[in-house]
This record gives C-alpha cells, sequence and structure tokens, in this order.
C-alpha cells in the first residue's frame, strides 16, 4: 500500500467507517440510527492521521527485529493516550522459547544488525555481486535467521525444486551448502536441518507479477511457526525473482559460491502486548477490537492497526462532542503479535475475557483498490459458536458498502489468525476482516 496515495487514503476511511460501527452497534445503539451513524463516522474520521499511524508503525515493525517491536508498542500506547483513550498499558508475554501457552511453545526474541548475501563466485561485476542487504531491505534477512561467523561464511549453492522429500535431500549431499529454491522454505526447514545445509535462499513469491519483490519469512522454527529452543539456527535469506532466475541461469552454466554474513542474536525477552479502552457507560462487558502489530507489512497489518487506532480516536471525538452517547459496554482495543501474543493475554485474562461479548481481528484489511478481485471479506464464526454477531456483521456491511460502492462477501469459519477466540471453550464471538 502506498501511504502517500489518494486511494490508500480513501482506503482506509472506507475501512474505518465500518470498524466503528462494528464497535458501536454491539453497545445497543438502535437499528434505526444506523443511517445516522454511518454519516457521522464518515464526516469524522481524519484519513491524514490514520496514515501517519500506518507510517509511524511499518517504520518500526519492518525491521521486525524484538527491540523495534518494543519501540512500536511504545508509539502505540502513546497514539492511544493522545487519542483520549484510557488504562492504556502495555503489557508482555514471554519470549523466551520454552514457555507453553495450551499447545503451543513461545518463541525466543530475536534481533539482527546486519545480514548480506553476495555471489562469490564466478567472477561478476560488483553491481551484480550483491542479492541480499538487511540494512537496505529488511525482508532480505529471514526472522529467526541465525548468525554467522564474523568472516561469514563462503558455500556453493544446491537448487533444490519441490516438492521434495527428505530422501530426495539425502541423495544431492546437501551438507555444508547453500540451498536455494522458489518453493516456501518455511514448509520444510526441518529438511534443511536434518540434511545438514548451512543456510537457505528463498526464491518464493505469492504473486510472480512482482520481479523485484522479497517474501517475508517470518516462520523459521524446526517444529512448526516460531523459533524455540529446540530449534537449530540456519542462516536464511529471501531473494526477488529476478535474483533468483539470474541464480538459476548461472548455476545452469556451473558451480556457483555465494558468501553470507549475519550478525544475529536469540535472547528470552518481552513480545509486547498494547492495550487501552473507551469505558463504557455501564456494567463490566466489553467489545474487543484486535489488530497484529509486530508484522513487517505495512499492508500486514500496519493498517489493521492504523485503522483500529483511528477507529478508537474517532469514537471518542464523537462521544466527547456528544454526537455519539458513550456506549454501554466498554470498548477494548489490543495491539500485538498474532496467536503469540493474543494467546498469553487470553490465558491471563480468562475472566475479562468472559466478559467480552464480541471482538473484531483486522488481520490483513487493506488492499490497493485497483487490484483486480480486491474486495472485503467477512469470516463468519464456527459452528459451534454461532452468535447474533455474525447476522449483526452482515447487516452493517449491507447498509454500509453501497455508500462506497465496494465489493463484500461472507465466508464460513476459517482458523488460522485470531478467530480461535470463537472456541467455546474461550467463547468470544469474533469476526475476521480481510481484504
Amino acid at each position: 500500500m502506498t501511504g502517500d496515495s489518494a486511494a490508500g487514503t480513501l482506503h482506509h476511511v472506507r475501512m474505518i467507517g465500518w470498524v466503528l460501527l462494528l464497535s458501536i452497534l454491539p453497545s445497543r445503539a438502535p437499528a434505526a440510527d444506523l443511517p445516522t451513524i454511518i454519516e457521522q463516522v464518515r464526516g469524522e474520521v481524519n484519513p491524514l492521521e490514520s496514515m501517519e499511524y500506518m507510517r509511524r508503525i511499518y517504520s518500526t515493525d519492518r525491521w521486525f527485529t524484538f527491540p523495534k517491536f518494543a519501540e512500536t508498542a511504545q508509539y502505540e500506547a502513546s497514539a492511544m493516550r493522545s487519542a483520549g483513550l484510557q488504562r492504556v498499558e502495555i503489557l508482555s508475554a514471554p519470549a523466551d522459547g520454552v514457555t507453553q501457552v495450551g499447545y503451543w511453545t513461545m518463541p525466543l526474541a530475536w534481533d539482527v544488525r546486519s545480514g548480506t548475501l553476495e555471489i562469490a563466485s564466478p567472477a561478476l561485476p560488483l553491481e551484480s555481486r550483491l542479492l541480499a542487504d538487511y540494512q537496505s531491505i529488511p525482508t532480505s534477512v529471514g526472522m529467526w535467521s541465525g548468525p554467522t561467523p564474523a568472516a561469514g561464511i563462503t558455500a556453493d549453492v544446491v537448487e533444490l525444486k519441490t516438492p521434495l522429500t527428505i530422501e530426495d535431500a539425502r541423495r544431492m549431499d546437501l551438507r555444508g551448502k547453500f540451498i536455494l529454491t522458489a518453493g516456501d522454505l518455511r514448509s520444510f526447514k526441518w529438511m534443511l536441518v536434518n540434511s545438514g545445509a548451512v543456510g537457505a535462499i528463498s526464491g518464493f513469491t505469492e504473486n510472480p507479477d512482482l520481479k523485484d519483490d522479497r517474501e517475508w519469512i517470518n516462520s523459521w522454527g524446526d517444529f512448526g511457526w516460531a523459533f524455540t529452543k529446540k530449534s537449530t539456527p540456519l542462516v536464511s535469506f529471501s531473494i526477488t525473482p529476478h535474483e533468483y532466475e539470474f541464480l538459476h541461469r548461472l548455476l545452469a552454466k556451473g558451480p556457483v559460491k555465494v558468501k553470507a554474513q549475519v550478525d544475529s542474536r536469540y535472547y528470552s525477552g518481552p513480545y509486547p502486548i498494547v492495550t487501552g479502552v473507551i469505558p463504557g457507560a455501564g456494567g463490566d462487558e466489553e467489545v474487543l477490537t484486535l489488530g497484529h502489530s509486530s508484522e513487517q507489512g505495512a499492508q500486514d497489518n500496519a493498517t489493521g492497526v492504523s485503522a483500529l487506532l483511528e477507529a478508537m480516536a474517532t469514537l471518542n471525538r464523537l462521544i466527547a462532542s456528544g454526537k455519539l452517547p458513550r456506549p454501554r459496554r466498554t470498548i477494548r482495543i489490543m495491539t500485538t503479535g498474532e496467536m503469540y501474543g493474543t494467546m498469553p493475554y487470553v490465558q491471563s485474562h480468562m475472566e475479562r475475557m468472559h466478559r467480552t461479548v464480541a471482538a473484531m481481528c483486522l488481520d490483513t484489511p487493506a488492499s490497493a483498490y485497483e487490484m483486480s478481485g480486491t474486495e472485503y471479506t467477512f469470516y463468519m464464526d464456527p459452528h459451534a459458536a454461532k452468535s447474533y454477531v455474525d447476522a449483526l456483521i452482515l447487516k452493517i456491511a449491507a447498509s454500509y458498502f453501497p455508500f462506497v460502492k465496494r465489493p463484500w462477501h461472507e465466508h464460513a469459519y476459517e482458523a488460522g489468525t485470531d478467530t480461535y477466540l470463537s472456541d467455546p471453550m474461550i467463547g468470544v464471538p469474533t469476526t475476521w476482516a480481510y481484504s
């Protein structure tokens, strides 16, 4: 998403509108007031403020290290206080690689100062040798990449075609070599570890048309998503499809060596959770608005967090001016890491979760309007936890989207993000909004 574009700014106005409506209506605003609420919200939203939230969050989260996550959390807390939210606090979950929450093991904290990958042989012009540089493009180095010795590692490159089996990897003798693949590295890191590879180079992309894009590597555990104390430090880089094709052509002509230098470290640290509220007028029930920070993209998910911040700021202004009554239920915003931040929060705040009547998760809610197929999808609650919230979401969407001429549709429940809050053991009806 290009933060300076008019389309991007308008996108935020539209996106924030229905976020606010979801916050207001569960607090028993009369259904007959829906058109009025839509107009009030659209008139009060400050798109420039929202875009500034997005830029500031992206400016730190894009580096994708735990020290930068802490900086993002400080900024989000400051933004919440400036917007007039109350009971703002920065909580933390243990990023120690051993603590278990449910059946999940928390990741180790990680930091990286520098990381480069260059072709050592054959001899090439200087401008053709450098493949990856963390300081220039943070996605060049995969999250939780292991370190190299200070002098770096120079090794042969072997290209792997996917899908492959562990028997395939063993036959190829990958020990002490860098692996190049256009497949998704995250799905077979364990195979590389068992084969003795020293590092991995990913040319994978979700959109082959973006030839200069670098895939965001955010999963590097031996046994699943995150890197824990039982995981193996293995160097990983992300290169562009153009660079992948270049290496592929070089390998067709003969042996290729690369040199990698990575200055990274693993340590026990905090995983930040930021929360604040607009207090309700009565009772102790809450509505939760949830967005993932600690992610690398402006689209996924600085837009989601900035939309929630602007939603809360707009709602607070409307309440303060008397244009909207104070909601009966407290509205809570929470920004944290996907799953690894929310699960510890749920476990340590079960009494609060039992008082939470509904939630919305904004995971990747923004996409460029000019892209073919861009539309809003609302993922409903599972059959085991059906709620009035599903019907309410669809009613708001049907009332709002004709104003802005955007397609939308509902979708059956799907796991994979914080929709697990709908599980009857937690009991919070949750809608996931995605674009």
